[in-house]
């Protein structure tokens, strides 16, 4: 049985690498999506934001190099612009008017413009920074106004340096989760999506087609056993899957610099594995129900698309509402995702993925199960 698996698996193999379109979204639309995706992430969700242009011209006095030290103090990098037209090629950025310092002492109002290109909440949180470095400088002038003199750099130095009479302690009462964006999030999620899609559509495809022409028909006339076809097939879905996710690994270390998990790539592997063997008897199960090419098509697109959006892979799944992050732990893309990023993101040990590769592997065996079952020759 394991001779007439093997021989199976290596003529659908052949049989996938001689399809360009296996190879377009097994290989080229993952890395392109990968790359369009997570190069927009960061800036729709306002991550990488810390980095704020400022210009400020030669005769913006000393309260200008203030400002930028408040803004390096409240976490932003500060980059100092020759030009302003500079300005628009930053997503955030900071104006200061000629003669500022000036202005502030001794009058007219002065104005500062601060110009962002993103939204959310992030970028209230980002305005909310600026306000806070621009009104401390405020609040020493008003302190500095009692010498009896116009401030210099030197009284906001000696300020600065005496000791304060209220300070604030932040402890933390745990260990939140941060939002995996980027390419972090993006390469995995397409891996898990992409081999969900790759598997059900060729392997699913795969058998209608072979039905339809009677190939599974004159297998049945052989001493082929029922169990060895399945078998076989599920060998070679497990094998595009493996070449899949191991280019894309590759791709997602060299090109895009993800993280997978250092001494804990050997878990990352096992998780993988086990949703590599999940597909691919989903995408069995898949064949061995449609009728005709275009039941098999629509179910692995369809299913695709809702497991990915559910799951976590198109999105991290923590900005989801409560009810979606629990349905999710009810999904194979959903575990897959949740237990990538506890290995790459989130520091857990690979025991806490014990129970997602028991979930990957018992819907494996139930798929597969239904599949020999329910398999038809004709």
């Amino acid at each position: 049985m394991l001779r007439d698996a093997l021989f199976l698996a290596r003529k659908d193999l052949r049989h996938f690498v001689r399809l360009p379109q296996v190879w377009i979204w097994t290989i080229v639309m993952p890395l392109a999506l990968s790359y369009v995706v997570g190069s927009l992430m960061p800036f729709a969700n306002g991550i990488g934001r810390d980095r704020i242009a400022l210009w400020a011209p030669a005769k913006a006095g000393f309260l200008a190099d203030e400002v930028a030290r408040r803004l390096s103090a409240a976490g932003f990098q500060v980059v100092r612009v020759a030009d302003p037209a500079r300005l628009k090629q930053n997503l955030l950025s900071l104006s200061i008017p000629d003669g500022f310092t000036d202005s502030v002492l001794q009058g007219p109002p002065a104005e500062i413009e601060l110009t962002s290109y993103a939204y959310g909440i992030q970028s209230a949180y980002d305005r909310y920074r600026v306000q806070r470095a621009i009104y401390s400088v405020l609040g020493d002038l008003v302190v500095l106004s009692k010498l009896g003199h116009a401030p210099q750099p030197a009284d906001f130095a000696a300020l600065a340096s005496q000791p304060r009479k209220i300070t604030l302690r932040v402890e933390s009462a745990g260990n939140p989760k941060v939002l995996v964006l980027g390419f972090q999030q993006a390469v995995p999620g397409f891996i898990v999506m992409f081999t969900l899609l790759v598997s059900l559509n060729a392997g699913g495809m795969l058998l209608v087609v072979e039905r339809r022409l009677g190939i599974l028909r004159r297998l049945a006339s052989t001493r082929v056993s029922r169990g060895a076809v399945v078998g076989g097939k599920l060998l070679a879905l497990a094998a595009v899957g493996l070449v899949q996710v191991g280019f894309a690994m590759i791709a997602g270390t060299y090109v895009f610099g993800v993280y997978w998990g250092g001494r804990n790539l050997w878990a990352v592997a096992l998780l993988l594995g086990a949703y590599l063997i999940s597909c691919s008897a989903l995408a069995l199960l898949a064949g061995t129900l449609a009728r005709s090419e275009g039941q098999s098509q629509a179910i692995g697109i369809i299913t695709t698309m809702v497991l990915a959006s559910l799951g976590g892979c198109w999105w991290p799944i923590e900005i989801t509402p409560p009810w979606m992050r629990q349905f999710s732990m009810l999904l194979p893309t959903g575990w897959a995702m949740d237990g990538l990023h506890k290995l790459l993101s989130y520091g857990a040990a690979p025991v806490s993925i014990l129970p997602h590769i028991a979930a990957l592997l018992s819907l494996a065996c139930l798929a597969g199960w239904i599949s020999c079952r329910r398999f038809r020759f004709e």
